[in-house]
């Protein structure tokens, strides 16, 4: 009799028991792995965004509020012979609609000619920043946006604006991004936005945020205390943070993301803990008169012990990977996106935290069984024959 074939019989003696239980470690498993997904997701965003040292200049009341034209070239002077400044591009939210269509498309306006400075990690080749600044209509895609939507590189369509005074604009795709933290985002030709609202007689220009480019981390820095001490005490005061500061903002602003999405995990451990210690617990009480007869037929109470804690372990894993492995799946094959209010980034699921998932849930099985296995290993075979029938 091997020790695989007593497990088999042991998970098929009661059916419905072993297949709830491990529904009950499926379902918290899945909820599990796309709450370290999101938290995982989120932090390699956050150090690819460090890597490319940029900072955005804004309103220190509100994003909503407009900083004049000027200040572009105003925040430039400040770096005047220092050679800390790469560029500087004006941006001013959009937000536009596909006609007879409800979700918003994160659009915004940038200067032409700096945005492929600023952002070098869209990746954007010779071709398709002489396209950027041939056409005025030019728009870079984000491929969330791509897919939704059905648009390719050539693509024309409009977007109305989801803020007054609504004006519906025309757009040429130019550039489809594959960028992780891009791919939920569109950028166009802040000229073009501005041509357009002259024309309805929209007032002056002005941009939502200037985004900077340093050279490296230190002048990144100061350039964030120089701009702040600039415009201190003015009318158009400004609070200067870098990229990871002002998404998180954006983020936060759906509720703590991050912290909601690690205390669920906690919960979700200690939950599948005592599942998994009550279930164990049940089969060793109704197992005793059968543990006892192994004992007595020659089974070494180490052997008794290991049956039990394998058997915890393998019920852990089996039910883990049942709302893991489908949970994977989805993620990778569905775009599904973080919320928030700002820029969104994809969620996918990896491999290591998938395996992760998986080792956590034997850690909870090994656990769960091992007061169970220690009961059963010290298990006295003469009291348990005496009290069979009782």
């Amino acid at each position: 009799m091997t020790m695989g074939y007593v497990l088999l019989q042991n998970l098929r003696r009661n059916p419905l028991r072993t297949a709830l239980t491990a529904t009950a470690f499926a379902l918290p498993m899945a909820v599990f792995v796309i709450a370290i997904s999101i938290v995982l997701n989120l932090a390699i965003m956050s150090q690819d965004l460090a890597k490319q040292l940029r900072a955005a200049v804004h309103h220190r009341v509100s994003f909503t509020n407009f900083l004049p034209e000027g200040m572009r070239s105003r925040i430039q002077a400040l770096d005047q012979g220092k050679n800390r400044l790469t560029a500087v591009c004006g941006m001013r939210w959009f937000g536009g609609r596909v006609p007879g269509a409800q979700n918003i498309v994160q659009s915004l306006a940038a200067d032409h000619d700096t945005f492929p400075i600023v952002y070098p990690d869209v990746a954007m080749s010779e071709h398709e920043i002489a396209e950027w600044n041939r056409e005025r209509r030019a728009c870079v895609v984000g491929k969330l946006i791509a897919e939704q939507y059905g648009w390719k590189v050539g693509s024309q369509f409009s977007l109305q604006s989801s803020i007054p005074p609504y004006q519906e604009l025309e757009f040429v795709c130019v550039k489809i991004v594959e960028l992780s933290s891009r791919q939920s985002v569109m950028y166009f030709r802040r000229d073009y936005l501005e041509n357009s609202l002259e024309a309805l007689g929209a007032g002056p220009g002005g941009c939502n945020v200037f985004w900077i480019r340093a050279r490296d981390a230190e002048s990144l820095l100061a350039l964030q205390r120089d701009i702040d001490a600039a415009f201190a005490n003015s009318p158009d005061e400004t609070k200067t943070e870098d990229e990871n500061a002002f998404i998180a903002g954006f983020i936060q602003a759906a509720g703590n993301i991050p912290g909601l999405m690690q205390m669920l995990a906690v919960v979700v451990v200690v939950i599948l803990g005592l599942v998994g210690g009550n279930t164990m617990m049940m089969s060793l009480r109704e197992r005793m008169a059968e543990l006892a007869v192994f004992k007595a037929i020659g089974f070494h109470s180490l052997r008794v012990f290991r049956l039990v804690l394998t058997e915890s372990v393998i019920l852990a894993i089996g039910g883990a990977a049942a709302g893991v492995i489908p949970v994977w799946a989805l993620l990778n094959l569905i775009p599904l996106s973080v919320p928030g209010r700002g820029p969104s980034m994809p969620l996918t699921a990896s491999w290591q935290g998938a395996a992760g998932s998986l080792f956590i849930a034997a850690l909870i099985g090994f656990a769960a069984g091992l007061w169970p296995a220690y009961q059963a290993m010290r298990l006295k075979t003469v009291n348990a024959l005496r009290n069979i029938g009782e």
